[in-house]
């Protein structure tokens, strides 16, 4: 069985069972909202990513919970746009489109960021308003994305290793089960050196999901019609902030 809603072993249906009774025991009001919130779907992703250890799913979903409640003293849930607005305006990424499983595809594009004139502050609320949207666009039995990193014209001055860090841990200790693919496009040889420090962040399943590939490729991840002409696609998206291009 996947250990999916609606696919799981009468075992795993007992280890659900098991962490939902004892995260009703937690008395911890700055959790409480966020306990009220979580469902099925999101347990399960913990006990996947623990492999169905109960106190290290536990540990790992409470953790998730303190950090939903009280990022950056607002909580996830409390970024608006206009805590990113530096962000969006740039361009620096977007959803568009959908891979082949229909799972929604976002894109980085990395030389539209610039480490050293940027609130890294204001780059992490980004970063987790993204996986908020991100989890929003998530239809029915989808409950990955795809990325596409996109190194074209890439310099030293795009790389951002305490942003980087962030971001895996985002996806493995604050989301977990949440990436299908990392496709990163088009890489330099100046980013392989970079790629070397950045492998060892990643535990042996986010390292699986992450393949080098080149422009041509795309089409074997995603639709033609679901990605732009610059990708080799046939779709005319132009992303726009309040009615801009970014530069």
């Amino acid at each position: 069985m996947s250990g999916h809603v609606g696919d799981l072993s009468p075992e795993q249906e007992q280890q659900l069972n098991t962490i939902k009774s004892k995260i009703a025991e937690i008395k911890d009001p700055i959790v409480e909202k966020q306990i009220q919130q979580l469902d099925d779907s999101m347990t399960l992703r913990f006990l996947r990513a623990r492999k169905w250890n109960q106190k290290d799913s536990f540990e790992m979903l409470y953790e998730a919970l303190k950090f939903r409640a009280t990022f950056q003293d607002i909580g996830v849930e409390g970024i608006t746009e206009s805590m990113v607005v530096n962000e969006l305006k740039s361009g620096k990424s977007y959803f568009h489109g959908v891979d082949k499983g229909g799972r929604p595809v976002c894109i980085v594009k990395t030389s539209r960021h610039d480490s050293y004139n940027r609130d890294l502050n204001e780059s992490m609320r980004y970063c987790v308003y993204v996986m908020e949207n991100g989890k929003s666009m998530l239809k029915d039995g989808i409950e990955t994305c795809t990325l596409i990193f996109d190194m074209s014209d890439f310099s030293s001055k795009n790389m951002d290793y305490p942003l980087v860090k962030f971001m895996v841990e985002l996806f493995q200790k604050f989301y977990p089960e949440s990436l299908q693919k990392c496709l990163i496009l088009n890489a330099p040889w100046i980013f392989m050196g970079i790629w070397h420090i950045i492998k060892h962040w990643l535990d042996p399943n986010t390292a699986s999901k992450v393949s080098f590939v080149k422009t041509k490729q795309l089409a074997d991840f995603i639709p033609k019609d679901q990605l732009e002409t610059s990708y080799g696609g046939t779709s005319t998206f132009k992303y726009t902030y309040e009615g801009k291009e970014a530069n």
